[in-house]
């Protein structure tokens, strides 16, 4: 098997159709499967995954978690990476979707063309409650491939556009799946590249669900940048010939911290011109 999609749901029947339907479409000249892993959804989902299941026999495997773990998903896509068969894993959710329908092939075929990438990214658009769209931010011009050490400072690896060679994932410590990481996505993309460089494709090919949200959310910003720190500590050690990437990382989190502790307004006030910045650049 080439390439195994991990796909995982909880509470998403309003939109898991349209995110498997984009997946099981990919055009492709190799064989490919999807694992769907459920984390115990109590509304309709489970029933329309059986359904899916049924409509692609063969090519959906279906997991279905008797209850939510309340680890913010970590062990349903655990589940579904452990099932997974394939050279590469790409990563969707439930709630998202991919727009080309070549994707996984130029993604594949990045990856066999570059050993020295572990992982094969691309932008993905935002889309807003409003219906405004915004582009994930580029690591450069063009496609390219990056050092982690890029990643430490600008996180362009959205989860639904990587693709990972299945051996760096089994190559991961044991306790990213129990480490309760905030920032689980970006923290696995990074200890990826422990095997290798993130590869980078400069086109938007998937669209990510932005969901509703207030400055008070700032608030909760604090403890997002603690953990952070607290993964970029326990990732430090593993990456020796980074060390100095690694601390001018926390350095930089630690700052936006104190601004956060002064005035949580003005952080979230920086921060959306930070992010009015980046999508002015990446037009």
């Amino acid at each position: 098997m080439k390439v195994s999609v991990s796909l995982v749901t909880y509470q998403q029947a309003d939109c898991v159709r349209q995110s498997a339907a984009s997946a099981l479409d990919q055009k492709t000249g190799f064989p490919f499967e999807v694992i769907i892993g459920d984390d115990g959804s109590t509304d309709a989902t489970p029933v329309t995954l059986e359904e899916i299941r049924a409509d692609n026999p063969g090519s959906v495997k279906l997991i279905l978690a008797e209850s939510n773990r309340g680890d913010a998903g970590m062990a349903n896509v655990k589940r579904t990476v452990a099932a997974a068969s394939g050279e590469y894993v790409a990563f969707l959710d439930g709630d998202d979707y991919w727009t080309a329908p070549d994707k996984l092939q130029r993604q594949a075929d990045f990856l066999d063309a570059h050993p020295e990438c572990a992982i094969c990214a691309h932008r993905v658009e935002h889309l807003a409650p409003s219906g405004e769209r915004h582009l994930s931010p580029s690591p450069g011009p063009g496609d390219g491939s990056y050092d982690v050490a890029l990643l430490l400072r600008n996180n362009f690896t959205p989860k639904i556009s990587t693709m990972i060679r299945k051996s760096a994932i089994d190559a991961m410590p044991e306790w990213y799946w129990t480490s309760g990481a905030l920032s689980a996505d970006w923290v696995m993309n990074v200890l990826a590249c422990q095997a290798g460089r993130v590869g980078f494709l400069d086109e938007a090919m998937a669209v990510h669900r932005l969901h509703d949200a207030s400055v008070s959310a700032a608030y909760g910003s604090d403890r997002m940048l603690a953990d952070k720190i607290r993964m970029l500590r326990r990732m430090r050690p593993l990456f020796p010939e980074r060390d100095a990437a690694f601390a001018k990382a926390a350095q930089r989190i630690r700052l936006k911290r104190g601004v956060l502790r002064l005035s949580p307004f003005g952080y979230e006030t920086l921060r959306r011109v930070a992010a009015a910045r980046r999508r002015v650049a990446a037009s």
